[in-house]
């Protein structure tokens, strides 16, 4: 069977550089300038001379990080709980290197791009607020592809619309749908999806691999994979 795990991861990868390109090449400028039907010539950037910060480095942050440093050459560090647990292939092709969450505050103000992929845990409640975005570079993107609980909506728009930060591509939200009387809707320089970006046609083929093939373990008392930690909470 093809590797089901590290499709989906490649998706959300695939997604994360969309969105990349999205703010370097002021998608969102240009398309209001064809609707206006306006002729205005502007600068673009490179995302090649870019810093990607992933936090919650794990198989779909290694995925992010590879579609950033192997398809455009963009710097990429991970950041996860044990840096020392990274396997060696996410070392060599993902990353150019791996930090602890300890080290997060000295990297967050040089990153361009800052990916979240972390799970829903008491721990990482909220933690994208007003005070990490702060620390944050003033061009800075924030990217969420993890849990919606980990960032905290309101101060995000917050943080978008005063200046502090650059813009936001987002897949997931505190709460879902998100309602109509959420000020992301109304923020500019701001990509976002419904909780989607890894349901492509194949989506449903893809869970059914995998649960077929942890069925077929279960019977014959097998190892399962992708086993969920209950204490950790992934």
């Amino acid at each position: 069977m093809t590797n089901v795990k590290g499709a989906f991861s490649a998706v959300l990868g695939e997604f994360i550089a969309l969105g990349m390109l999205y703010h370097a090449k002021k998608l969102e400028r240009f398309m209001q300038k064809k609707t206006d039907k306006k002729w205005a010539l502007e600068p673009v950037e490179l995302v090649s001379n870019k810093t990607m910060l992933i936090v919650g480095f794990g198989d779909i942050g290694a995925a992010c990080g590879k579609c950033a440093k192997q398809g455009f050459g963009t710097r990429v560090i991970g950041c996860k709980r044990r840096p020392e647990a990274t396997p060696a292939e996410h070392l060599e092709m993902c990353c150019d290197q791996v930090i602890s969450l300890e080290q997060l505050d000295e990297y967050l103000p040089s990153a361009d791009y800052v990916v979240g992929v972390l799970p829903a845990t008491p721990g990482t409640l909220n933690m994208f607020n007003a005070e990490f975005f702060a620390k944050m570079k003033k061009t800075g993107v924030f990217m969420n592809i993890g849990r919606g609980p980990t960032c905290k909506d309101v101060d995000l728009a917050e943080a978008i619309n005063a200046g502090t930060i650059g813009g936001a591509v987002l897949d997931v939200y505190a709460t879902e749908p998100l309602p109509e009387s959420s000020p992301l809707w109304e923020c500019k320089n701001v990509l976002m999806t419904p909780h989607c970006a890894d349901q492509d046609p194949e989506y449903l083929n893809r869970a059914m691999e995998i649960f077929a093939e942890n069925l077929a373990a279960f019977k014959q008392d097998k190892p399962l994979k992708n086993i969920c930690d209950k204490d950790s909470g992934y």
